[in-house]
């Protein structure tokens, strides 16, 4: 104990968490305390496994921090020039080292569990969700710690140059972002590698639901592949010989023998619903989640009236759910509708502050439909379809609105106006006709709801 105490106190650890506290915990609460890491619906703050994915995913910028640190420490005895002095000790080397890597991996393990700790506790305190789906989540990000350190220790002591540390900690800053970019379903980048590689990457993407978490199969195998990197770290920083430096990538080696094939070959199986989560709970046919069961009260009374107001179309749908899903941003909704439900997105900015009156114009825009396109704030054919989307909400309701968005779109207001004359303008029978077709252009994604609204369905 003397001789670890001697090494936290003497050694760069104490650097190493402070960095590590100043920089996460700054990156939280300091000048960018209005990212996405403080809002609905994913937020830092908000729930369990939430908190812990946005831990895990500023490792970004922490991981490089490790790693350079590490380096640095890994290369102590070539920079004091004892390396061949200390060959000579009857004690073996791993002996001293074990005590370095404890130093440095308590430092590092320390200050991300503080990190990680506040988080979780800001979620207690908003009275947060609890589930167990972000425990393998958050062990795998104190194995990266851990494996970043021993990546580093074993890099320094292979390789003692001065350049040795800024180097390693630049390599990991650009394996991280390149690993993330292409494992980010909203980025462009999405794709730029295997799924199966991108899987490899030490911090996830962005979080964007509360109800998404990564399979077992990811998180199993993010644990193989990161134990084996830290593994073979150690290893390399105790091993004297050639030999035994070859023989220490094997733990690595069998690591990602085990992951590759655990990792998905398709975006499609990295994440998965937590069913605690998305556990419905119904007040008649209107469900929300369990997450969000302080929501009903609200949504109940709108719902059923919104219910009614479309049981007057063909084909008019008999319940209200709670979508699960991740909500869009720019990207246009894949695949059709399912007619029979109304889908919700609670967390989406359209039914933010709404209730009563407002939240039922909102619930049957469309014919009760979510939208295609995502939003664009001017683009003609969002705004085509919104117009369309307003008309068919005002025509069930029996008066024209307009979203309090329609602002932002250029010539929505004429282009609903116009359709709204147009349809009150033809006898009932019609007016039906056109409202069906259009709420099944947006049910299909195909197609234009407005045209459908204004000249009828394509014969």
């Amino acid at each position: 104990m003397n001789v670890l105490r001697t090494e936290l106190r003497r050694t760069i650890a104490p650097w190493l968490t402070l960095a590590v506290l100043v920089v996460g915990l700054g990156f939280f609460f300091g000048f960018l305390n209005n990212g996405p890491w403080f809002k609905e619906p994913a937020a830092w703050d908000g729930q369990w496994t939430s908190s812990v994915q946005w831990t895990r995913y500023l490792l970004i910028l922490l991981w490089p921090i490790i790693v350079g640190a590490s380096a640095i420490q890994g290369m102590r005895d070539s920079r004091s020039g004892t390396t061949e002095l200390l060959s000579t000790m009857p004690r073996p080397a791993w002996h001293r080292m074990t005590k370095l890597s404890l130093a440095l991996g308590i430092a590092a393990v320390v200050a991300y569990l503080v990190i990680l700790l506040t988080g979780l506790a800001q979620v207690v305190a908003h009275d947060g969700l609890f589930t167990f789906s972000w425990v393998l989540p958050a062990l795998v990000g104190l194995v990266a710690v851990v494996a970043g350190v021993g990546l580093g220790l074993g890099v320094g002591r292979m390789l003692p140059n001065p350049v040795t540390a800024p180097a390693a900690a630049v390599l990991a800053l650009v394996a991280c972002v390149l690993l993330q970019l292409s494992n980010d379903q909203a980025n462009v980048a999405t794709g730029l590698l295997p799924n199966r590689l991108s899987q490899l990457g030490i911090a996830p993407p962005e979080p964007r639901s509360p109800f998404l978490v990564p399979t077992v199969g990811v998180s199993v195998g993010q644990l193989c592949w990161l134990a084996g990197l830290a593994a073979t770290g150690f290893l390399l920083l105790a091993a004297p010989t050639v030999r035994r430096r070859l023989l220490a990538l094997l733990p690595v080696a069998a690591g990602l023998a085990i992951a590759l094939p655990l990792f998905p070959s398709s975006p499609a199986g990295n994440l998965t619903v937590d069913q605690t989560a998305a556990a419905p709970v119904c007040d008649g046919p209107v469900c929300v989640t369990k997450m969000h069961a302080d929501q009903l009260s609200t949504l109940a009374g709108p719902g059923k009236e919104a219910l009614r107001q479309l049981a007057k179309l063909p084909s008019a749908p008999t319940g209200l759910v709670e979508a699960t899903d991740a909500a869009r941003t720019t990207a246009r909704l894949a695949g059709p509708q399912d007619p029979s439900k109304i889908v919700v997105h609670l967390d989406d900015w359209a039914y933010f502050g709404k209730h009563g009156e407002d939240l039922v114009y909102q619930l049957t825009a469309g014919g009760g439909t979510q939208a295609c396109g995502g939003p664009s704030y001017g683009g003609d054919r969002e705004t085509r379809e919104l117009a369309a989307r307003s008309v068919v909400s005002g025509w069930l309701g029996g008066e024209l609105k307009l979203p309090s968005s329609a602002r932002y779109y250029n010539g929505l207001a004429d282009l609903a106006n116009q359709a709204w004359a147009g349809l009150q303008a033809l006898p009932p029978q019609e007016q039906l006709a056109r409202v069906a077709a259009s709420r099944q252009a947006e049910l299909s994604c195909q197609g234009d709801a407005l045209t459908a609204l204004t000249q009828g369905a394509e014969r």
